[in-house]
């Protein structure tokens, strides 16, 4: 039992540690809220359409609260748990009108207060309207703060609005003065008389208010300890586009509650922009990979995003996240329902496990979300009302250690739990509509009141039931005097003893405890008033006293059962089965601490736990939650069966292809015997159950490498043994091969060379041969050589067999048949075209040598000139029947046939052999050559050739063949055409029709193409050039007669003819083609200039024509109105005129030109007609 406490206090210690690092929750019994300043829409006709505010309460049990505001009383109002109940409040009552701004408004702040004795509630405010909405998490008195920054955004202007940032403020305490800080360094002083009194700022411009910051006024005396509420936002904006606004709405955090690690988590389907608030220099902010620097009051805003990230900082920040308006926020492209929001993100130091929600669906409000982000591991565990959510979880770009989910809500409150803490925002979107806020948060406070269960040592918000409890109150100072109070009962003095419990962040603050021993015994709410005397710390902010009062619940002991299997074994996964209940409705428990008797625990809920022994033990359990209590210990016993020992043994390394052996070693505890084994030999091959109890199995392996082997065997009573395993190694089996002998029965000794490699390549590791040669009558027809050798005395067929072993014990054989030839070989081989044979071809024989009685040929050699050259031969090793064999002979310098002697000698053995000899006669062929064929002209004529001949001597025919070649034999080059041709000449010879015959190739090259004018002009006395051109390159000309030209040796010359003659241009090419064409040259004796022309558009002269000016190159032409202004000059005459002058036209009538054709001739003068 002693061991049991340890662990169960040592367990407790881990379970709670972090129970006062976050202390408050957005749950509590007394709210402020305010309805501040808004752009009302308007309908087409201009009707303003006004908005209200809702507010909504919701509860994990049951509670009741009263809402009031101004002369509105709601009276009591029944909040069921679990469920969003809302209360209206008269826009009358509550509104910040425009003219208010800038002035203390008495009694305009919205208090939710939660009746005494009742339940903590959440509370949360919806504004809305024709075509505004906008929605915010209201945090609980003991969650405000003393000091806040104003979160806002960009303002724009929009005609016939207020058009403003605004920050409000709303006192919790009467006689409170705060201190407003401006963005310019100045500050003014607020002073509320009241609890509810507001304070709503707005800049006389469009200042983005983001970075004010207001706090509470210490130098004020007895005002350290006042609360106040802080909202901002705008009157309404746009957010990235025109077309539609919406106003702002959010509750400020405290400082105190803002965080160093935020979760973005994008707006489903939608574009968003993040803020980011520093509060203290030197603020260094991570986002999206990059990183900025911020000073206090400084800010970030970021571009359109639409993934999510994680913005991390080395200080405190505040991060908000905004939604665009309509027309652009959507990330597919399609424009979809939305519009300009903001919503305050909690970070994710200050998460929660459980929260309840509601989803408005007000002011058109059609689609509802909740934004969710968890630690990966814990997101199977979030629920929704009790029941697993069926979403798809995305883990978060370079932090996969959180991931997020958009789940579409559809109940106006929902109950949010996990294992683990989450951060989640609710919003919701209509057409030009959109709410976000949080849907809630735990946060930090510096004075708060603690329970101590004296029992587990855990500090809460609640007590325990029939446990004994102490109460803890901790502050930011200390204080000089200290009283108790419980419920109606005395006030007590307290001890100054404390603890000091210093914070990351350098300060500290101090622990005041009251040993009560207090033991409840009924479940209900419990009220503590603690007085300090405050010290005076020299500004009179610390000084007088100061009373603080908070309520607390009696929670029940949870219940706690559990369940597991009644037959179980060793070394088997057993589920354990939590059955407890916490007895608080709405809450599940979320601790759970197991000790299975064996030394070993879990916190799982559900754990699987191994018992690696037989034998009874005792299963404690206790259960718990976060918000309640720690239940009694519960002990079963659980009985597991004999414990199964499994093994066996092998060969670590076996061959492939080869039976391996197994033997079963597996033991079982008296009580029990094994009655079926499990083998998974680890080739992928089925495992083998088998109920036979075989200590020796067997297994062949098919392939090569390590295979892990296991075993599992199993008892009648079905228990099931740990697995055991072995690896072994599966190598290649030795590859044995062999040559064969070729030999007849008259040889000596059949030699058979071994080839045989182990399974690697080598030899290295073979270590054993064995031989069988078939030959069954001798006495040695066995060998353990690594070569074979045998006697073998008759011919016949033998079957060769050969094993090998290698050093591992792996064998393999080989076997080959092999025949021992008989000696009576017969040597034969036929010539083909034997009467016919020519010198300049191949002779061909083909073998038809046989082996007479048993066997085949084994061996050929042939002699192609055996009585001259006796010593050459070829040699086929390998040959068979009706396979040739060719040979060149040398060409014979005479013009006489020559016989030679062909000799085949065939084997069947190396002693065993026969010769057939065969005469051949050759016909000498013709000797011939056949010298270049020079290019000639495709436009040359026939052309006899006469370039081959026959050198020999020998009698015959000849004949050339080829493109152009005639019926006569001549070329034609005009019928072979343009090119390179090949031309064989053939000779054939009268004794035997040997012939032979060579190649040459002849060109046949163009001749060019001319083109000139068949006519061409000349002015007397002038000159001009020819345009003539050839199709060819590298030519040479002559123009004849050469009188009149320029030059007669190129191709376009200048002529100047002083009478009509016919020229001829004769070219030639570099391959020395020819060919020639004519031109006529007529002599003009003078310009001639016409007297009209109409450039009307129409394609008929519509410009003025001189003919013949163009052979006088140098002429001017000038043309002159009826005034004597020039209307067209022209240096020759390439463009001419076209009755047009500066871009416009001319009008008609009588124009004068004059025309100098500058080559001695007279100038022309004369009139010219212009008609349109």
């Amino acid at each position: 039992m002693y061991r049991w406490v340890l662990i169960i206090w040592a367990l407790l210690c881990f379970l709670f540690v972090n129970a006062k690092a976050q202390n408050i929750s957005n749950e509590g019994t007394d709210f402020w809220a305010v309805f501040p300043t808004h752009d009302p829409s308007r309908n087409n006709n201009g009707t303003v359409n006004l908005a209200n505010v809702r507010i909504y309460i919701t509860t994990k049990t049951s509670s009741e609260v009263t809402v009031t505001c101004g002369s509105f009383n709601s009276g009591p109002v029944n909040i069921p748990g679990n469920t969003a109940v809302w209360v209206d409040v008269p826009r009358a009552d509550s509104y910040v009108v425009v003219g208010d701004a800038n002035r203390v408004i008495a009694n305009k702040g919205i208090h939710v207060q939660v009746t005494p004795g009742h339940d903590k509630v959440a509370v949360f405010e919806h504004i809305y309207a024709g075509a505004r909405s906008a929605a915010s998490l209201i945090l609980p008195r003991e969650a405000l703060g003393r000091e806040y920054y104003s979160m806002n955004y960009t303002q724009d202007i929009s005609n016939g609005e207020v058009n403003k940032n605004f920050l409000v403020l709303v006192a919790a305490d009467a006689n409170t003065t705060l201190l407003v800080h401006k963005k310019d360094g100045s500050s003014f002083q607020v002073d509320f008389a009241n609890a509810g009194d507001v304070y709503e700022y707005t800049p006389t411009n469009q200042e983005d208010l983001t970075g004010m910051y207001v706090e509470v006024d210490k130098t004020s005396p007895d005002n350290c300890n006042k609360r106040f509420a802080a909202y901002s936002g705008s009157t309404s904006l746009k957010i990235a586009c025109n077309g539609s606004r919406d106003p702002l709405f959010q509750q400020l955090y405290p400082t105190g509650s803002w965080g160093k690690i935020y979760g973005i988590v994008p707006f489903i389907n939608r574009r968003h922009i993040i803020r980011i608030l520093a509060q203290e220099d030197n603020t260094v902010v991570q986002f999206d990979g990059n990183v900025y620097n911020l000073n206090k009051g400084e800010f970030y805003t970021s571009g359109e995003l639409s993934n999510s990230a994680l913005v991390t900082a080395n200080k405190r920040i505040s991060v908000a996240q905004y939604s665009l308006t309509q027309a652009c926020s959507s990330t597919g492209g399609t424009e979809i329902f939305g519009d300009p929001e903001m919503v305050l993100l909690n970070p994710i130091e200050f998460n929660v496990k459980s929260t309840t929600l509601f989803s408005s669906d007000k002011e058109r409000i059609t689609e509802r979300y909740i934004n969710v982000l968890i630690k990966t591991s814990a997101n199977s565990t979030f629920k929704i009302d009790g029941t697993p959510v069926n979403t798809v979880w995305t883990p978060v770009p370079l932090n996969p250690e959180y991931s997020y989910t958009q789940i579409e809500i559809n109940a106006a409150s929902s109950y949010l739990t996990a294992n683990e803490g989450f951060n989640a925002i609710a919003y919701g979107f209509g057409d030009h509509e959109s709410y976000a806020y949080s849907a809630g948060t735990n946060l930090a406070a510096t004075t708060y009141f603690l329970v101590t269960n004296k029992i587990t040592q855990r500090d809460a918000q609640n007590a325990c039931v029939g446990q004994v409890s102490d109460f803890k109150f901790i502050l930011p100072y200390l204080v000089a005097k200290i009283t108790w109070k419980l419920d109606d009962g005395p006030e007590e003095p307290g001890s100054l003893d404390h603890e000091i419990i210093p914070a990351a962040d350098g300060t500290s603050t101090y622990e005041y405890r009251y040993g009560r021993d207090e033991t409840f015994t009924e479940l209900r709410s419990h009220r503590i008033t603690i007085k300090v005397e405050l010290p005076n710390d020299g500004t009179g902010c610390l000084s007088g006293e100061a009373e603080f009062s908070y309520t607390f619940d009696v929670y029940p002991l949870p219940t706690v059962d559990f369940q597991f299997p009644m037959e179980n074994c060793a070394d088997t996964e057993i589920q354990f089965t939590d059955a407890g209940v916490s007895n608080i409705p709405g809450k599940d428990l979320n601790k759970w601490l197991w000790d299975f008797g064996d030394g070993t625990t879990s916190t799982e809920q559900n754990p699987k736990h191994i018992f690696s022994a037989s034998g009874p033990f005792d299963v404690k359990l206790s259960v718990g939650l976060d918000e309640g209590c720690m239940s009694d210990v519960l002990s079963k016993t659980i009985t597991i069966g004999p414990k199964i020992t499994t093994s066996f043994a092998t060969d670590l390394v076996g061959c492939i292809n080869k039976l391996h052996s197994f033997e079963d070693k597996s033991v079982v505890e008296p009580g029990a015997t094994i009655v079926k084994w499990h083998w998974d030999f680890g080739d992928n091959t089925p495992p083998i159950p088998t109920d036979q109890a075989l200590r020796i199995v067997h297994h062949t392996y098919t392939s090569l490498g390590k295979f892990r082997v296991t075993l599992v065997t199993e008892s009648a009573t079905g228990c099931m043994s740990l697995l055991y395993s072995k690896e072994i190694t599966i190598i290649a089996l030795p590859i044995p091969k062999f040559t064969l002998p070729k030999i007849c029965s008259s040889d000596n000794i059949a030699e058979f060379k071994n080839l045989s490699v182990d399974g690697d390549g080598t030899t290295a590791a073979l270590t054993n041969y064995y031989w069988e040669f078939g030959d069954n009558s001798s006495v040695n027809n066995t060998s353990t050589d690594v070569d074979g050798k045998h006697k073998y005395n008759q011919p016949g067929l033998y079957r060769v067999k050969l094993t090998v072993t290698n050093a591992n014990g792996c064998s393999d054989f080989i076997t080959s048949d092999f025949t021992v030839n008989s000696p009576d070989v017969l040597a034969k081989f036929d010539v083909e075209n034997k009467d016919n044979l020519c010198s300049n071809k191949k002779v061909k024989i083909i073998n038809t040598s046989i082996v007479q009685t048993i066997g085949t040929v084994i061996k050929l050699r042939i002699y192609f000139d055996a009585l001259n050259k006796p010593n050459e031969f070829i040699e086929d090793d390998d040959p068979v029947l009706n396979k040739s064999y060719e040979h060149m002979y040398p060409a014979l310098t005479t013009s006489d046939p020559k016989t030679f002697t062909i000799k085949m000698v065939a084997y069947s053995g190396e002693s065993c052999s026969n010769t057939y000899p065969f005469d051949i006669l050759l016909n000498p062929s013709p000797i011939i050559s056949f010298d270049n064929i020079p290019a000639v002209c495709i436009n040359a004529g026939k052309i006899q050739l006469t370039q081959g001949s026959e050198t020999l001597g020998i009698s015959g025919d000849f004949k050339y063949t080829g493109p152009g070649i005639t019926e006569d034999g001549w070329f034609d080059p005009s019928v072979a055409g343009v090119g390179r041709h090949d031309i064989t000449y053939t000779f054939t010879a009268h004794n035997g029709g040997c012939e032979e015959s060579l190649t040459k190739s002849i060109t046949v090259a163009p001749i060019p193409v001319v083109t000139l004018p068949s006519d061409l002009y000349i002015l007397e006395g002038g000159e001009k050039q020819i345009d003539a051109s050839v199709s060819s390159s590298g030519n040479t000309y002559e123009w004849s007669p050469s009188e009149g030209i320029s030059k007669n040796n190129v191709l376009s010359p200048t002529f100047f003819a002083t009478s009509d003659r016919v020229y001829t241009l004769g070219v030639t090419t570099a391959t020395g083609c020819f060919t020639s064409e004519h031109v006529f040259v007529h002599v003009i004796k003078g310009i001639e200039p016409a007297n009209a022309f109409s450039p009307n558009g129409d394609g008929v002269n519509d410009v003025w024509v001189i003919k013949y000016i163009e052979t006088y190159v140098a002429a001017t032409v000038d043309v002159f109105n009826r005034y004597g202004e020039k209307v067209f000059f022209s240096q020759g005459y390439s463009i001419p005129f076209d009755g047009n002058y500066q871009g416009k036209q001319l009008p008609v009538g009588t124009y004068y030109y004059i025309i100098n054709p500058r080559n001695g001739k007279k100038t022309i003068t004369g009139s010219l007609t212009l008609i349109r």
